[in-house]
């Protein structure tokens, strides 16, 4: 199990990235963890994976507190998606991969069986295994710094399934990549659930994907926790919210009194977010037809990619009301 208590993470700057979490994992399970660029994400892996000391609270990773580790590194498997992007940006080898782009990916994949001490025969059958999940075959000769993003990533997991860690993090991981490699991703990942053996921390903007793989989200602001649950129970939450899209020529007209969740304006056009227990789409509809010049309406139920977009407006302060 992983226990995070009462964690903060205040850096020299006054930054406090991490700010008083509590939260559980069980052994086995797949949580998504998702929020804005800078809300704390990656601060709170690098906390689990003793990179960062907390400023205060408690932390343990299967009964162990990561900052202290020193025999037991082969527990942890960490893929940076970003990492490897910028290095196709930019330059190789300044990410934290588990592939050198120097070496052939045969030639990294016996490096990291001699680093994480496999066993020579366990080593061939987890290889013989994974090449053929991954579509790596061809592969393996190449160097790693010629494989193309897609087949990058894809070795990356392959590599961190390798030493079959008790907890793998998965920061990014769809990335750029192409829909071959991203669905061949996800459906390992899925195995990896179905199975209960290796508990599994994905962080991605893809909601999509987070709902296929993920059966928790925890959703994460200004370092806070937000959200701690399952994607049903975030749904079941917003179940009665109605979402309405107006297209105005000119100015919206004002709201008045009612009793609207939330709304934006942008431009010409108001987005807003009604309990249709409490008001109906006729009234505000008739509402708005009879005070502007209306030239557009759609009403639809709110999907959970827009309720969680609608959880980032609300944490940003932007042009929310």
């Amino acid at each position: 199990m992983i226990v995070m208590k009462n964690v903060t993470k205040t850096f020299p700057n006054g930054i406090t990235a991490v700010n008083d979490i509590s939260l559980h994992i069980a052994k086995g399970e797949t949580v998504g963890l998702i929020g804005a660029n800078g809300a704390g994400k990656t601060t709170l892996i690098k906390l689990l994976c003793g990179l960062y000391l907390p400023t205060s609270g408690y932390i343990s990773v299967f009964g162990e507190n990561p900052f202290g580790r020193k025999t037991k590194a082969s527990n942890i498997g960490m893929v940076t998606g970003q990492m490897i992007t910028d290095g196709y940006n930019y330059h190789f080898g300044h990410g934290s991969s588990l592939l050198q782009d120097d070496l052939t990916l045969e030639l990294s994949m016996e490096l990291i069986k001699n680093i994480y001490r496999i066993p020579a025969e366990l080593y061939r059958q987890r290889l013989k295994t994974l090449l053929p999940q991954f579509d790596l075959q061809e592969q393996l000769h190449y160097r790693v710094s010629q494989l193309s993003l897609g087949q990058r990533m894809k070795a990356e997991v392959a590599a961190a399934l390798l030493f079959q860690p008790d907890l793998l993090i998965l920061d990014e991981p769809f990335i750029g990549i192409d829909v071959v490699a991203k669905e061949t991703i996800r459906k390992i990942l899925q195995e990896i659930v179905g199975r209960r053996e290796i508990t599994v921390i994905l962080t991605t903007h893809n909601v999509e994907e987070l709902e296929k793989i993920c059966g928790r989200v925890v959703f994460i602001d200004s370092g806070k926790l937000v959200y701690n649950g399952s994607f049903d129970r975030l749904k079941q939450s917003h179940i009665g919210l109605n979402c309405m899209r107006l297209q105005f020529q000119g100015t919206p007209p004002d709201l008045q009194d009612f009793p609207i969740e939330r709304y934006r304006i942008d431009n010409h056009t108001l987005k807003l977010y009604y309990d249709n227990s409490v008001v109906s789409s006729k009234d505000i509809s008739n509402y708005f037809l009879s005070h502007g010049k209306v030239s557009d309406i759609l009403i639809q139920k709110p999907t959970v990619e827009e309720i969680i977009k609608e959880l980032y407006k609300e944490g940003n302060h932007g042009n929310d009301n």
